[in-house]
């Protein structure tokens, strides 16, 4: 049997101290170790009041409980109890006690008090971390040394689907592990169990329902004091979404490489260069075209590098041929080349060392980066450039065309704010009676003719000059620099000249003639329209006066146009209102006699009568021509009949008509069917032919249209000789009636010498001919008594009488000469 020494000092080893209450004495005793727990000295032994006001306040009302208990019923007790000590330093205690009762009833009090704030800490922080475990959204499992489950966590639940019940005494990788988990993870985590060491790793595992997720894994050794394994936690994150999120990254880094590799490969296979350059203008990439479309510069093209590096490196080694060769010109150049390549502000052309060209395109990305593109066009170009070149060109002269004289005038005219307009002369002239060329040679001929005088042009011109078809036998040339009259004058006879010496063509020697028109810029213009028009109106002016001649443009040539088109307007609202009359001009044979009338066309523009000879019609007023012949000869066969109905003989009627009207093929018939209803015959009427329309000889269809005439029982006048060349071969070669001795003819009889030869040997032609002759516009006696001599049969003019305007005046007039009437033609003046 143990002595109670034995047991004393069991109890002081394990640190438990003792205390005993005498209830009869009321006596209090502690041992040792009681007082230490109270952090009392021995000496102060407190009453059971005291030592009960050591506990905490919400602690005393128990411990008095307990002690009034045991005293009336002997009960124990066995309570764990804050506590305050001495020193104010509070603790757990364990107080246990028990009653010693004789003779049934308690005489004394013992227990043992106990320290016991290390458990209750550890209990306290046991369960915090508990606490902790249950609330983490972590999953957590806890294994014995052998891997299988013995703990989870609510979180793990929730991650994996399986419960505690699931889960107990199963190791946690044989559940959770499936296909997809990588192998070579799953046996470093076995190996790491075997060892006794912890792990991370991050693996798929599976949930209850067979859907996959990543974990990441921190497992943890556990061991006791002495280092024995016992057991591990392992902490668990789901990691899913992150891991998707990096395939998925993952994914797209291999879409955009893959894409970024297809984007260069595609930017090499552009045969255009592309650079491309970040928000600060730095170099970011360029392709293959680039190296080799801009040799110089790719020589700096160096990922960062700026553009204006870049642009001003080029600049300084030759890269852009167009930037001059000072530093002052360079500067420019770089500036604005970066000016427009910065802003993107538009296709433009771009020149190269190899005098190749390139378009300049760019663009300003939403966010802000360059891209910059250079496609080279010089094919396009020199191709645009021929066509340019040939749309420029006349085809079959090679001369310039209509548009290129355009072109040439308008930089001529309009060369900048800064500069003055181009002075110079412009002359326009055309081949005098082509269209027999083309008729009497065939239009091959006519070609030939253009291109030969072309080719004169381009020997006779400067090489400023521009020689220009501007269509059919119409030239121009421009002269820019001839300021002076008297220098332009110069060139122009020289150009003529060459033009009217003789050429071969169809095997037969021509000599033509040009008539031109010339005018002064910008002095008589400021477009190329109004210079054309201006030319045009002295064109016009030189056909007037003879052809085969020029004259500068002036202002007068205006005011004839103005007044021409007033006319115009005059004569189709005389011709609409059937307004057109006639006068007649007497004639009389030079021996004595009346040889008939001479009419002429006129009518009322509102203000004045006017007259067929103050208004010829342009060649563009052919239908005014045509209508006017027209009411001309209804006026004067109707003048003829109402005559004759009054019983007298005027005289056949003549009508003096154009090529216009010989060319209608149905002029013939319609003539004779006018004579038809007015009770006419052909014997009454004598066709008068200008004698430029056989010029330069009579054409086949010439010819042929006055067989025709004569067939119909029509006469033949050539008339207007003395105007011009005198064509004697046609003359000789159609079948006319006769011929007029032109005024200016005429008019050269005053003074002796070539003037009255021609007219002379004229006369002696017609007469070995046998053609009859009427001389005009004679207004002396000289000239009367010179023709005479010369057997001209008749003249009209002042000497004869003035022209009559009214059927009265005639009836008068034929009252006067009765008797002396000669059956001759009266000739119509339109």
């Amino acid at each position: 049997m143990l002595s109670p020494d034995f047991a004393a000092r069991a109890l002081e080893a394990a640190g438990i101290g003792g205390w005993e209450l005498d209830l009869a004495t009321r006596s209090l005793r502690w041992t040792a170790i009681t007082f230490a727990i109270h952090e009392l000295q021995p000496d102060r032994q407190p009453d059971v009041e005291a030592a009960i006001r050591f506990y905490r306040a919400d602690a005393q009302p128990v411990i008095r409980a307990a002690v009034v208990d045991a005293i009336e019923s002997g009960a124990c007790w066995d309570l764990e109890l804050p506590f305050i000590t001495a020193r104010g330093r509070s603790i757990w205690v364990r107080a246990c006690g028990c009653a010693q009762r004789e003779s049934g009833r308690t005489v004394r009090l013992t227990g043992t008090f106990q320290d016991v704030t290390a458990r209750h800490e550890l209990a306290d922080q046991t369960e915090r971390l508990s606490m902790v475990v249950r609330q983490m959204t972590n999953a957590v499992v806890i294994t014995g040394p052998d891997g299988r489950t013995e703990w989870i966590n609510d979180a793990f639940v929730h991650l994996t689907g399986y419960s505690l019940t699931n889960m107990l005494g199963r190791v946690p990788g044989q559940v959770l592990q499936g296909p997809d988990t990588d192998p070579e993870t799953v046996r470093h985590i076995r190996c790491c169990l075997a060892a006794g060491r912890g792990f991370e790793v991050e693996v798929v595992n599976y949930t209850a329902a067979g859907q996959p997720y990543w974990i990441a894994v921190t497992c943890t050794p556990l061991r006791d004091g002495f280092g024995r394994l016992t057991g591990f936690i392992a902490v668990e994150t789901d990691v899913t979404a992150r891991r998707q999120a990096e395939d998925a990254a993952f994914r797209e880094a291999q879409v955009r490489e893959r894409t970024e590799a297809l984007l260069h490969d595609v930017l090499d296979a552009l045969p255009s260069a592309v650079t491309a350059y970040d928000t600060e203008d730095r170099l970011i990439l360029t392709n293959k075209a680039f190296k080799e479309m801009f040799p110089i510069s790719a020589g700096f093209a160096i990922a960062g590098r700026t553009l204006e590096d870049l642009v001003r490196l080029g600049v300084a080694h030759g890269q852009y041929p167009d930037a001059g060769t000072t530093a002052d010109e360079q500067e420019a150049f770089a500036a604005g080349y970066l000016e427009l390549q910065r802003h993107a502000s538009g296709p433009r052309s771009l020149r190269l060392p190899d005098n190749r060209f390139v378009l300049a395109c760019e663009r300003r990305s939403d966010t802000g980066y360059l891209v910059c593109v250079r496609s080279d066009t010089t094919e396009l170009m020199r191709a645009e450039a021929k066509l340019r070149a040939q749309a420029q060109r006349d085809p079959l002269t090679g001369l310039a065309n209509r548009a290129a004289f355009v072109d040439a005038m308008r930089s001529s005219l309009e060369p900048g704010l800064e500069l003055q307009p181009v002075a110079g002369a412009l002359m326009l002239f055309d081949v005098d009676h082509f269209k027999s060329i083309n008729d009497t040679l065939g239009h091959g001929a006519g070609d030939a003719v253009l291109v030969e005088i072309a080719a004169r042009l381009r020997s006779s011109i400067r090489g400023r000059d521009l020689a220009v078809r501007l269509g059919g036998d119409e030239f121009v040339v421009i002269m820019p620099g001839l300021t002076e009259t008297t220098t332009a004058t110069a060139r122009i006879d020289a150009i003529q000249a060459q033009l009217a010496l003789p050429m071969l063509i169809s095997g037969q020697t021509l000599s033509i003639t040009s008539s031109a028109g010339v005018t002064l810029f910008p002095r008589d213009g400021r477009d190329p329209d109004a210079l054309l028009k201006a030319a045009d109106l002295a064109l016009y002016d030189s056909k007037r006066n003879g052809r085969g001649r020029w004259c500068f443009f002036h202002t007068s040539h205006t005011e004839t146009a103005e007044l021409h088109g007033i006319g115009c307007a005059g004569l189709r609202s005389a011709l609409a209102r059937g307004g057109i009359n006639v006068s007649f001009q007497p004639r009389r044979l030079l021996g004595g006699g009346h040889s008939g009338f001479g009419a002429q066309a006129r009518w009322h523009d509102g203000r004045k009568w006017v007259v067929s000879t103050d208004f010829v019609p342009t060649t563009g007023d052919a239908g005014l021509v045509i209508e006017l012949v027209r009411a001309s000869l209804a006026a004067s066969l109707g003048h003829l009949r109402a005559l004759r109905q009054r019983g007298l003989e005027p005289g056949p009627v003549a009508l003096k008509i154009g090529g216009i009207q010989l060319m209608r093929t149905t002029f013939v018939n319609d003539t004779l069917e006018m004579l038809r209803r007015h009770g006419l015959t052909p014997a009454d009427l004598e066709l008068e032919v200008p004698v430029s329309v056989v010029q330069d000889g009579p054409s086949a269809a010439i010819k042929a249209v006055f067989s025709q005439i004569r067939a119909s029982g029509l006469s033949l006048v050539l008339e207007g000789l003395g105007h011009g060349p005198i064509p004697l071969a046609a003359i000789f070669e159609l079948p006319v009636d006769r011929i007029t001795v032109g005024g200016s003819l005429v008019a050269g009889i005053a003074s002796p010498g070539p003037g009255r030869r021609l007219v002379r040997s004229l006369l002696s032609i017609a007469a070995e001919m046998e053609v009859s002759t009427l001389a005009e516009h004679v207004g002396t006696l000289e000239q009367w008594s010179f023709l005479k001599a010369h057997g001209c049969a008749a003249a009209w003019g002042n000497m004869v009488h003035p022209p009559l305007l009214t059927l009265d005046e005639m009836e008068v007039y034929l009252a006067a000469v009765a008797g002396e009437t000669i059956r001759a033609p009266v000739a119509i003046v339109c």
